[in-house]
This record gives structure tokens, sequence and C-alpha cells, in this order.
């Protein structure tokens, strides 16, 4: 037979639905035991990358004009060019060849989009594995008897989970995308409905908990914005609306302020930034927002040199071996013997990607956003849909702005996995063929 005529028969195979069914099943498998369970979860995702690589072929005719994907081939070529500026620039410490995988596994939401085919019920059903899955690894991965009794004398507590940064993290995720799924689910499926709302409420206990500020933060901003919001996606009408749904916005944060857990925590190194806005920033304090503050200010004399394709991920390291205060640190506080980030992944892509880098990634953001925001009234749901987009994308930039989830591994999962649902019901239309 010749490759003319098998080629037609392999694309159809390809978009069976069988074949999308089973591609879910390792992604679902992922989903929820890349946490719990790290080493079948890595089985589970090899099968998936394995199952996807065909999706990119079927779906290519729609790919190759996406702008997503010309994103993609951009980060690549940028984390090459940062890698040839690094061999110029710092030479010993450069690697030997060009590492593209920093910024391009965030794509990994596309084959998950796919996947789903903007389906519903798989963007639920990958959901719940999700979240059940980091509350299972919330057990496994930490001595849980232990943490609970820490917890109910208001120590600051991580179930094991990296530690209490990625917690709170993944507790603002699991919040947003259950709160999600929730209005997702159709009402007469009240079971479903329930365990989100449960999860949900979860999710912001693991924040509470877990005491990381920029995840309150992040949280904070995106009830502060939420009124304005669903307005601007069409959820609430007229301007009566649109002021009682901030009335209630003051209410809730200012009551949640109030609470002496939280002030006790937002407010420790209060003295810290107001001695950093009124102008002192030679003598900033080695504290936990301090050794951020200091982390920045050397990253930006570095960036100032190389500001269009940054120095490549050895960058990173650079920053802290030349910075005298980042040394001596490595060298005298235990803790942060191994320090080899600047907690803000904002940061650390403007050292490493530059400019050109930076912007990549944030129009991938606005990309995912505009798109959920355009197809809102093409559904019951795109409404919905679209808000929680938008919001999940601000919580995201926030959080990042003071730590790197973006490039470790625990927040790429999450990033991926809740991206690829929104990417998947903007944009995917349903490439199959019933099964016969």
């Amino acid at each position: 037979m010749s490759t003319n005529s098998t080629t037609p028969y392999v694309s159809r195979y390809f978009s069976h639905q069988l074949y999308y069914q089973i591609t879910r099943f390792f992604l679902f498998g992922y989903a929820l035991c890349a946490i719990a369970f790290p080493d079948v979860g890595e089985v589970f995702r090899a099968g998936f990358l394995l199952l996807s690589l065909p999706l990119l072929y079927t779906h290519w005719p729609q790919l190759k004009k996406d702008p997503i994907m010309w994103a993609l081939f951009g980060v690549i070529i940028v984390q090459c060019l940062s890698w040839a500026n690094s061999l110029i620039q710092i030479p010993d410490i450069a690697n030997a060849y060009p590492h593209v995988d920093r910024l391009a596994k965030l794509f990994l939401l596309v084959p998950i989009g796919l996947a789903l085919q903007g389906r519903k019920d798989a963007v639920i059903g990958l959901a719940a594995c999700f979240v059940l899955g980091v509350f299972v690894a919330c057990y496994t991965q930490s001595d849980f008897s232990n943490q609970i009794h820490k917890l109910l004398h208001t120590h600051r507590v991580d179930f094991g989970l990296k530690n209490a940064q990625y917690t709170s993290m993944l507790g603002g995720v699991i919040a947003i995308i259950s709160a999600f799924s929730f209005y997702l689910v159709d009402k007469s499926r009240w079971t479903l409905r329930a365990f989100f709302a449960l999860s949900a409420i979860l999710g912001l206990v693991l924040t509470l908990v877990s005491q990381s500020r920029q995840v309150w933060l992040a949280l904070a901003i995106v009830i502060a914005l939420t009124p304005i919001l669903l307005f601007f996606v069409g959820v609430i009408e007229g301007k009566k609306k649109l002021l009682l749904g901030y009335a209630f916005v003051v209410v809730t944060l200012f009551a949640v302020s109030q609470s002496d857990y939280i002030q006790k925590r937002a407010l420790k190194e209060s003295a810290v930034i107001s001695s950093v806005i009124q102008g002192d920033l030679d003598n900033i304090p080695m504290t936990s927002v301090g050794v951020r503050l200091n982390s920045w200010l050397a990253a930006w004399d570095v960036f100032q040199n190389t500001a269009f394709v940054g120095l490549g991920e050895n960058g990173i390291g650079y920053v802290i071996s030349s910075s005298e205060k980042l040394s001596e640190l490595k060298k005298t506080v235990p803790m942060y013997s191994n320090l080899s980030h600047l907690h803000s992944n904002h940061v650390e892509t403007l050292v490493a990607y530059g400019l050109a880098g930076f912007a990549l990634i944030l129009f991938t953001y606005f990309q995912l956003a505009k798109r959920c925001f355009v197809a809102r009234d093409t559904s019951e749901s795109g409404k919905i849909v679209a808000f929680f987009s938008i919001a999940f994308f601000i919580y995201w930039l926030t959080v990042n702005a003071f730590e790197t989830f973006n490039s470790r591994s625990l927040g790429v999962f999450a990033f991926v996995i809740v991206s690829g649902c929104f990417y998947s019901l903007a944009n995917i239309k349903n490439n199959t063929q019933d099964g016969r």
C-alpha cells in the first residue's frame, strides 16, 4: 500500500474517539498521581506524552495558525539565543548546549487541551483528578497526624508538598478550579457539585494553614477584582449589582483582615517593607521578605546589561554568585546553603531570557484569557469560563511575582493542567469520529 493511501487511514485512527479516551486515561492518571505517587505519575505522564504526539499531527492544520504555537517556537528560539549570549558573557558556567525545556514545558497545555477535545465532561474529570490527587498527596507525602496536630496549634504546615509556599499555591489553584468546575457541572449532578464545593473550601483552608503571604495577596486581588470581572464578561449587568458586589467584597476582605491569625502573619515583616518604601535599599535585613528584595536588586544589576535575551538559565546562579549579600547568606545561614533561585519567576525569566522571553510568556497568558473572553457568548457556560480564566491568570501572575512556581515541577504541573482546561474549552473543536 502506498504512503499516500496509508496516511488518511492513520489519521482516521488517531482521530477516533477511542484513541482520545485512551489518551485521557493516561492524562487523568497523571493528574491524580503526579504528586501523591510520583513514580506512578511519571508512568502516566510518559504514556500521555507519547499518545499526544499523534494529536499534534491530526490537529496540525489548526495548530500551525495558532499564535500560542508560534509563541512556543519563539521561546525555543529565545532560549537558544540566551544560551549563545551566555557563551559570550559567562563562558565559565554556560551550558554545553542550549536547554529549551525550561519555558517550552509550559506549552504542555496544548496537547492537554487537544486530548480534552473541548468537552465539559472531560474538563470536569481532569479537574476532579487534579483536586483529588493533591488531597491524597497531603496524606501520602507527610506525617499526616503530626501535621494536623501542628495545624490545631496554629503552626504553619505544608503536608509534605515540597514546602509551605507550594502547599499554599496548590490550595489557591484548587479553590479556583473547584469553584470553576462547580459552575461548569450541570445542576442535576448534585454529588459532583457538592464535591467541588467542598474541595473549594478545603483549598482555601490549605492556603490559610500553610500561611504563604503571596498566595493570600493573590487571592485578595482576585476577590477584589471579581465584581468588575463578572461585569466585564457579562455575568452581572447594571451598576447597582456591581456596587452591591463591591460592598460584599469590601466587607468580606475587611472582616478577614481583622483576624489575629491573618494579621500576625501578614504584618510580620512590615518594618522591613516600611524601610524599603522610605528608600533604604542598602540595609535590607535578610529576613524572608529581605532575601527576596536583595535577590531582585542583585538581579537588576545583571539584567541591565543583557536585557533583551538574558544569560540563559545559568544566569540565575550567576546573579547569586556575583552578589556579596547572597553569597554570604549561602555561607552563613544553613537554610539558604542551597539557594539557587531568585524568589520570583518573573525576575528569573528576565535574567535568563530577557524581555523577549518574558514577553512571550505574557503573550501566551493573554492569548488564553482573550480566547476565553471572545468565546464567552458561544456557549451557555462561556461567561463562566471567561471569568475564571482571567481570574486564574491574575492569580498565577501574582504568585509567580514572589516565587518560582513556573520553573518548578509542581508549579508547571498545576499550570498546564488548569490552563489546558481553558485552552480546550475556548479553542478546540471536536476532531473525532464516532466509534463504529
